[in-house]
């Protein structure tokens, strides 16, 4: 009992000094976006005017949440920046997603601790150096929470608690429309039919509710056409783009280093569960990011990164070292 309090306070305690490196780096990049227009495009959301309106305008979660504690911040606390309350918010994502994915790792069978730290070490430093042209993306951290709350919840068999979350993670990023069939992915349970009906059932209320609240913040704020930096619109010019600038290859080896590429080459022996994530999630979000989006903005990836990618190279370890102690 003793060692095992202590192995909870280790790991909190290196959460909170990750959160705040990350937090830390995210404030001083010098590619990073300045303070002043991560303020500026915030005021410009709240008054309905945000730059690059199709999709930020529409991802209302985040904005809601940072100006309701700058409002509340300033009726309790006026002498506190705004800028304290913006970091304050970043440092609890932060440490949000930490702490979630040791959960996360404990859920999937990774029991050493140490290895619990070294997937912490890995998903902050993948966290830290993805501040490439990016400010401090609120809805992208939300984003990774929301992916594992849902990753938790299936895991656990507590598939309709999916629905009310999926709410949440629609008002906050598009990107989110992928939860509900991680519903679909067999658990590899000895009783795999047992909870079919209530899986069905609840991955389509979630993917309702998704298309619902989609569709209701267009609605609400007017559809406008999506139109990316230096006025790009197609698909083609996109894929130009993203494949053509010279950094890209270093800045995504920069957040993801080699894990993808090792659990790629070791998927068949990845845990049944998250080899099945992979197959539903990573070529789709590669595929739409380079068509739709600046891929050298590599915090569009800690998605798959944190919720796959380095939970199954853990496992991979984990299994390796299991294999040598039995012989």
């Amino acid at each position: 009992m003793i060692h095992q309090r202590i192995s909870v306070a280790m790991l909190l305690g290196i959460a909170v000094l990750l959160s705040g490196y990350v937090v830390y780096e995210h404030v001083t990049d010098g590619d990073a976006v300045p303070w002043e227009l991560q303020l500026n495009r915030h005021q410009r959301k709240v008054a309905g005017e945000s730059p690059f309106y199709n999709p930020w305008q529409y991802r209302v979660l985040s904005t809601a949440v940072v100006q309701g504690a700058l409002d509340l911040t300033k009726a309790t606390v006026p002498v506190l920046s705004p800028r304290v309350v913006f970091y304050g918010i970043h440092f609890l994502q932060i440490l949000a997603i930490c702490l979630l994915s040791v959960a996360y790792f404990r859920q999937l069978g990774v029991s050493n601790p140490m290895l619990q730290i070294v997937g912490l070490i890995l998903i902050s430093y993948s966290m830290a150096s993805s501040a490439y042209k990016s400010d401090l993306s609120f809805d992208t951290y939300f984003d990774v929470i929301a992916y594992l709350c849902a990753a938790l919840l299936i895991l656990k068999e507590r598939y309709v608690w999916v629905v009310p979350l999926m709410l949440l993670a629609a008002l906050n990023r598009e990107t989110s429309g992928l939860i509900p069939l991680m519903i679909l992915v067999p658990l590899g349970t000895s009783h795999p039919r047992m909870f079919a009906r209530s899986r069905l059932i609840a991955v389509g209320a979630a993917m309702l509710v998704y298309g619902v609240a989609f569709v209701a913040v267009r609605w609400y704020f007017g559809l406008q056409p999506a139109v990316g930096i230096h006025g790009m619109t197609s698909a083609s010019e996109y894929l130009w783009f993203n494949l053509s600038f010279a950094r890209l290859v270093p800045l995504l080896l920069g957040t993801l280093s080699v894990v993808p590429l090792i659990v790629v080459w070791r998927l068949g022996q990845v845990h049944s569960v998250l080899r099945g994530w992979f197959w539903l999630i990573v070529p789709i979000w590669v595929v739409i990011h380079f068509l739709k989006s600046t891929v050298v903005e590599t915090r569009l990836f800690l998605v798959p990164q944190i919720i796959i990618f380095v939970p199954a190279f853990l496992t991979l370890v984990e299994r390796w070292y299991e294999d040598r102690i039995t012989g």
